[in-house]
């Protein structure tokens, strides 16, 4: 067989067992569980031109939202910034159309995460990088840009005061945060911080293999690397990129992915595959 058909095929049997396992899935979140899960199916659904497959997608996502409390996990991974980011996501993408704004609800869980809450670090997966990435696409919403601006500078703001005490494997994730931060109108005077991150850790110098640490060694964790590192230092990594997605190995059903969701799991080894096909770009790759 060619190798399209391969992927072809590769794509019918993650789909298989994601609709066997997706609603089993205890984890609503974006990267491990229903979102992540839910994003894949709405691709494939367009791919296969089988809106079946984007029913499946929101059967999933009410699922979820029906998991979701005011004492919800505020975290980028597993609960809810993940979960915001996500739905911006596929509503970017015209997946989802909606005209209530279903992120409302998460709204004052995370302003409490951010001003309120004790906050663990600054990563993206489990501290405010991630609440912060969760406030970036609620300004492009009327009613809660005023709160999301408030967030975003108290986060700067704590930034900027901890500098010197961020860890290295954090900041990767706090550089591409405040670079996509400074893009936005009213958050320029974060330029000068983004600056002295790029001088005091000399990341335009640093490895590729060193950002993101938070992918481990995964397939999708090491094309990331390579998608991103491209896209913040303009660095010629396509060729490398597209070599990579043709040697995506075969699906080996006896020895199947970790989880289902987007990082080590069947969505994502799925979302690698359409990709490949050039049947979606490459910025679903943000969401992680």
């Amino acid at each position: 067989m060619d190798n399209q058909t391969v992927i072809e095929q590769d794509l019918r049997q993650i789909a298989d067992m994601l609709l066997l396992n997706g609603t089993l899935t205890e984890c609503p979140g974006l990267v491990h569980g229903k979102m992540g899960i839910a994003t894949f199916f709405f691709h494939y659904a367009q791919y296969t031109e089988n809106m079946l497959f984007a029913d499946y997608a929101m059967d999933l996502i009410g699922e979820m939202l029906d998991q979701i409390h005011v004492s919800s996990p505020a975290d980028y991974e597993k609960g809810i910034a993940g979960i915001g980011v996500g739905m911006d996501y596929l509503i970017q993408k015209n997946f989802l159309d909606v005209e209530d704004d279903i992120c409302g609800d998460f709204d004052d869980r995370m302003v409490r995460a951010v001003m309120y809450d004790p906050w663990p670090d600054f990563s993206q997966y489990n501290g405010l990088t991630g609440y912060g990435q969760y406030w970036m696409t609620r300004l492009r919403y009327p009613d809660p840009s005023v709160q999301a601006q408030k967030c975003l500078s108290h986060i700067t703001a704590l930034m900027e005061e901890k500098l010197p005490e961020i860890s290295i494997r954090k900041q990767t994730d706090v550089f591409y945060f405040l670079h996509d931060l400074q893009g936005i109108s009213g958050f320029d005077g974060c330029t000068g911080l983004l600056e002295q991150c790029r001088r005091e850790w000399n990341l335009q110098s640093a490895d590729v293999a060193r950002s993101f640490p938070r992918l481990g060694d995964s397939a999708i964790g090491r094309i990331m690397r390579m998608y991103q590192w491209r896209r913040y230092f303009n660095d010629p990594l396509q060729g490398e990129i597209e070599l990579a997605l043709k040697q995506i190995p075969d699906l080996d059903m006896e020895k199947v992915p970790a989880g289902t969701g987007l990082l080590t799991g069947y969505a994502g080894e799925g979302m690698l595959r359409l990709t490949a096909l050039n049947q979606t770009d490459m910025s679903w790759m943000i969401l992680l």
